[in-house]
């Protein structure tokens, strides 16, 4: 099953229980993906965060059922994933221009041409078919990493924190990467992964860490913390360019390259790699993104 295929999957079964609970992880489960990998392909691929999706996939049933019914507004909000009738129509305004009782009365056609239509392979497959940058492929060894890290919320919620913790992380680390002995190399990682389920306090979080390469863990700065990175094979990408345009690589990464490349991807964290090539700020800046692959 290709990359494609796996969202799919995941879009027919949103499809079947738009009127029930949809968890992330079952979604991903579904997908063949891990939680986090399911979340950056998804919006990547489709162009949409799931959760934004499914809200608007809902919305846009429940336009249906507001010019082919006659059933109360409430109950159609209830069915549509929403807690109350208020807010339904905030959502139904914010997404449509309008309210459901005004859209009921004026006809569904003054809003159906802002419904989200139903994801398709086709679609998929048009969405999706440039690819102009090819990675090279490697087998890493074990890699162990001191540094400073923390939790954030993914670009990929409602709730995103990523560029408020993230540039902090890295703040800290500057100062004190000197503390860091026993270094292999002359260059800083940005490692980033999935907590396990049961260590987070919110669906969407990660955990990053602003870190280095070392020898071993015989001298620990204090304050920091380590990761044993497993052995195993990457894709490198490198992003070219400032890095408020990143998200435009990971999204081409995820989407385009991931759906063509027949690659598929393995859990472990991906690593972002600073070295002597990175300039902050400045549009000859470069930086190697590693994806890990089977």
């Amino acid at each position: 099953m290709d990359h494609l295929q796996q969202i799919q999957r995941a879009v027919d079964y949103i499809e079947d229980h738009l009127n029930d609970d949809l968890p992330i992880e079952a979604l991903a489960r579904e997908a063949a993906f891990s939680t986090w990998h399911f979340q950056i392909v998804f919006k990547a691929t489709v162009g949409d965060t799931v959760k934004n999706y499914v809200r608007s996939r809902r919305l846009t049933k429940s336009v249906i059922e507001l010019g082919t019914s006659d059933r109360k507004v409430l109950d159609i909000a209830l069915d549509a994933g929403f807690e109350s009738q208020e807010s339904y129509t905030r959502a139904f305004k914010q997404l449509f221009g309008t309210t459901p009782g005004e859209c009921r009365a004026q006809g569904i056609k003054s809003v159906l041409s802002l419904s989200k239509p139903r994801i398709t392979m086709e679609y998929l497959d048009h969405l999706n078919g440039g690819m102009t940058m090819q990675p090279k492929i490697k087998e890493l060894e074990e890699i162990k990493v001191v540094g400073i890290g923390n939790c954030f919320i993914s670009i990929l919620s409602p709730d995103k924190n990523n560029f408020v913790v993230i540039p902090k992380l890295w703040d800290n680390y500057n100062k004190r990467s000197s503390e860091i002995t026993g270094r292999k190399a002359h260059r800083d990682l940005g490692v980033c992964f999935q907590p396990d389920a049961n260590q987070k306090k919110h669906p969407d979080e990660c955990f990053y860490i602003a870190c280095a390469e070392v020898e071993s863990f015989d001298v620990i700065p204090e304050g920091m913390m380590t990761k044993v990175i497993p052995p195993g094979k990457y894709a490198i990408f490198t992003h070219k360019g400032q890095l408020e345009k990143l998200q435009h690589t990971m999204n081409y990464i995820y989407g385009a390259w991931l759906a063509k490349s027949g690659q598929k991807l393995r859990e472990a964290p991906d690593l972002e790699i600073y070295d002597e090539r990175f300039k902050f700020g400045s549009v000859d800046s470069e930086l190697d993104i590693y994806i890990p692959i089977k």
